[in-house]
């Protein structure tokens, strides 16, 4: 079934469960990391309100932007010494670089790749749904805050929510392993929509994943619901509304919207779930697909995070928050010898910086971190 655009219907439990133990192994060990992030670029088309300001950001130089070549041989120290073997490409906006498909590909034939992604914002995906997945990328994740148009357009700013709703139909119909939707919860603009998103799992094998809000960078959620004076800004350089809470909507009461229309969800083997995030997974009775919360605000999960970030100018990044840099840049651009030795270490230094918890506000813009 297609997913169209629909008119809204009128509209909100228990914490969720931890963590199985399998996935419980301590922040600051590298043994415990089973999946790295691989930012490909700070651009995006979108300019969400929660993401960087109306009039964007300074894009980073081509030359700052690690090559294909060199992700691929970060790729190849992560497996060979510390086997890890999952990653994820993110961006900005991955789709906008230039030869992703031919990247994919190559990542592909590396030897210990048991897992690629992708998350996007879905834009571009009803053109590059089937090359991704000829190329040999295992799962996608499309990030998408509405299903009314114009509202979808009011977060976005340059976004067409049609072009996302045919780029998730491509992803169903091209046969991934999974599809997901990633959907940010923001109080006073969509919370009336989490049902919706919800009903998308009773005849589409989609897991719908539900967000909180976490303030990072020079967001402007106030943009998107309230006038926000000019001088009101939070400790990253976002708007106050962040600070006061206006935004902020809990897994709890995410629980309790979507529960009052839908009926319960039942609980789901995390073990079944694809990938090894921190999406704490449920259904609905009888329903095709799936709903699951990440909830890093209301219920941190640092003690059980097992990735790492890389930047898309090659730095390494423990925490999406905060803290735990190591710049593998001199590595790759300075030294010939021992360089996979050098990188896996740079890794291992880089986990033992990790916070015990992160802060509640981050302190580099999402779009250069990779999410």
């Amino acid at each position: 079934m297609r997913l169209t655009l629909f008119d809204p219907k009128p509209a909100a439990a228990t914490p969720s469960g931890a963590p199985s133990s399998a996935f419980d192994t301590g922040p600051r060990s590298i043994g415990a990391v089973k999946m790295l992030r691989i930012s490909l670029t700070d651009r995006c088309n979108f300019r969400c309100v929660y993401c960087m300001p109306a009039d964007g950001v300074a894009w980073l130089a081509k030359d700052e932007l690690l090559s294909f070549e060199e992700i691929a041989d970060i790729v190849r120290a992560a497996i060979d010494i510390h086997g890890i073997r999952r990653f994820k490409l993110t961006g900005g906006e991955p789709t906008v670089r230039r030869g992703l498909t031919d990247l994919v590909r190559t990542l592909r034939k590396i030897d210990g790749v048991e897992d690629l992604s992708l998350t996007t914002n879905g834009h571009n995906l009803q053109d590059l749904a089937r090359p991704l997945f000829e190329a040999g990328l295992d799962r996608v994740t499309i990030s998408a805050d509405s299903l009314r148009p114009d509202r979808f357009k009011t977060i976005t700013r340059t976004g067409d929510l049609a072009a996302v709703l045919r780029g998730i139909d491509a992803s169903l119909e091209t046969g991934f392993g999974s599809v997901k939707i990633n959907c940010v919860m923001m109080r006073g603009t969509n919370d009336d929509e989490l049902a919706d998103f919800a009903r998308l799992t009773l005849d589409r094998p989609l897991s719908v994943r539900f967000i909180e809000y976490m303030p990072l960078g020079h967001s402007a959620i106030g943009g998107a619901t309230a006038r926000v004076s000019d001088d009101e800004t939070g400790p990253t350089g976002g708007c106050g509304a962040q600070d006061r809470g206006d935004v902020f909507i809990s897994e709890t009461d995410a629980r309790r919207l979507i529960e009052s229309e839908l009926g319960e969800l039942i609980p789901v083997d995390r073990a079944t779930e694809a990938g090894v995030g921190p999406a704490i997974p449920y259904r609905l009775a009888n329903a095709a697909g799936r709903v699951a919360f990440i909830s890093a605000m209301s219920a941190p999960f640092c003690s059980t995070c097992n990735r790492l970030r890389l930047t898309a100018t090659g730095v390494l990044r423990s925490c999406l928050f905060e803290g735990g840099e190591v710049d593998l840049k001199p590595i790759l651009r300075g030294q010939s010898r021992s360089r996979a030795v050098a990188i896996a270490g740079a890794m291992t230094e880089c986990v033992r910086l990790k916070p015990d918890t992160h802060s509640n506000h981050g302190n580099e813009q999402m779009s250069r971190i990779g999410g």
